[in-house]
């Protein structure tokens, strides 16, 4: 990808446009941020607060689109035919909810990330979802103690 006078060349074609977030679609994934090579996306945790705070630094984008693909939400795209140069608009800052662990109580995602996965679960039909529904509500740290316990189990009942 390569940046020219506010067109970008990405796969083969060249895509003009202006970054657009669209908050209330917006899950705070962080799959924009990790897929922003420029890193005009930012993530910044606030644990003292319990938030996400997301930012998008219009100065640096360089219009790829990269954000767009890995959004699973369709929040992130680009507004075509809008010259980012054009109109000098300052970063964007959302701030989001963190969610909290239920049994250690440390963040470890943002609120509406949790209930997003918990939508597409609730979508599908067999004791596997439910218990991953079950488990949105662990940290990773609290999800592996778990799984650690389970193993340790079946392996004994092995014996």
């Amino acid at each position: 990808m390569t940046a020219h006078g506010g067109s970008v060349r990405c796969f083969g074609t060249v895509r003009r446009g202006k970054p657009y977030h669209d908050f209330s679609a917006c899950i705070a994934c962080a799959a924009c941020a990790v897929a922003c090579e420029p890193r005009a996306i930012g993530i910044v945790i606030d644990e003292g607060e319990g938030t996400l705070i997301w930012t998008l630094d219009f100065e640096l984008c360089t219009s790829c689109g990269a954000c767009h693909p890995v959004c699973p939400t369709k929040a992130m795209g680009l507004l075509p035919d809008v010259n980012p140069a054009d109109e000098a608009e300052p970063p964007k800052r959302c701030v989001f909810a963190l969610a909290e662990c239920e049994e250690c109580g440390a963040y470890y995602a943002s609120r509406k990330e949790v209930a997003y996965a918990n939508a597409l679960l609730s979508e599908l039909d067999h004791a596997d979802a439910a218990l991953a529904r079950a488990m949105t509500k662990l940290c990773p740290e609290c999800k592996r103690i778990r799984d650690a316990q389970a193993a340790q189990r079946r392996a004994g009942m092995r014996r």
